[in-house]
């Protein structure tokens, strides 16, 4: 008989299919009031591909959830969540975790299912089920395909170009930084990386920030 797996493996067994979903699984989440964007968008799985993983690896039976209490207030719901897994026929509490939902066109009750659904995600995060999106990759890969959409008509350029995929370039203008790389992607250079602890050298050498891709980009001088 195959060997049992254990909790942690079976918990990065859940990350690499919630990995392998790709970028359907991703959401960009974003506050927005006034048609202006509060705070910092964020990026996290979609329930129910987390669901669906948990489902599949740890399997129903074997996790459960208790909902703590319920709260409803003027523009949102509050709600508790205790969250239980089953390791050996025994269950643990593995924590418990608030979540909140925002009160759309008075609909309560989808507000309630999701305020307990994002407390059962922050308590699968106790046990890095997900844990990507924690590490900012998940904005890495949300991103990463834009590229291979379908693209508006090219505008007139000298030189053609053989790929609208992001590629390294050896433009000899960019600075050498450690830890630092570069890509080329429709006639601009984006420094890839750990771009914000070398921001100042970044700025020094020509690039910007970029607020909707969240990167540092230049644009690429003309031979």
């Amino acid at each position: 008989m195959p060997e049992k797996k254990t909790l942690t493996q079976q918990i990065e067994m859940v990350n690499a299919q919630l990995r392998d979903f790709g970028r359907a699984a991703i959401q960009e989440v974003k506050m927005v009031k006034n048609g202006q964007i509060i705070g910092q968008i964020r990026y996290g799985y979609k329930p129910q591909y987390v669901f669906d993983a948990v489902n599949s690896i740890l399997m129903p039976e074997n996790w459960r959830y208790e909902v703590v209490s319920k709260e409803i207030f003027e523009t949102q719901v509050v709600a508790e969540v205790k969250l239980f897994i089953r390791v050996k026929d025994e269950w643990f509490c593995k924590g418990a975790q608030t979540g909140q939902m925002q009160i759309v066109r008075g609909n309560v009750g989808d507000a309630m299912k999701g305020a307990i659904t994002d407390a059962i995600q922050k308590c699968l995060s106790l046990l890095s089920i997900g844990s990507d999106a924690y590490k900012g990759l998940l904005q890495i890969a949300f991103h990463a395909n834009n590229s291979a959409e379908p693209q508006a008509a090219p505008q007139k350029q000298n030189k053609p170009t053989n790929s609208a995929k992001p590629k390294p370039t050896n433009n000899g203008n960019l600075p050498k930084i450690a830890g630092i790389k570069y890509q080329q992607r429709n006639g601009i250079v984006v420094a890839t990386g750990n771009a914000y602890d070398k921001r100042e050298l970044l700025k020094s050498a020509g690039f910007r920030w970029d607020k909707s891709g969240k990167n540092w980009f230049k644009e690429l001088s003309v031979q």
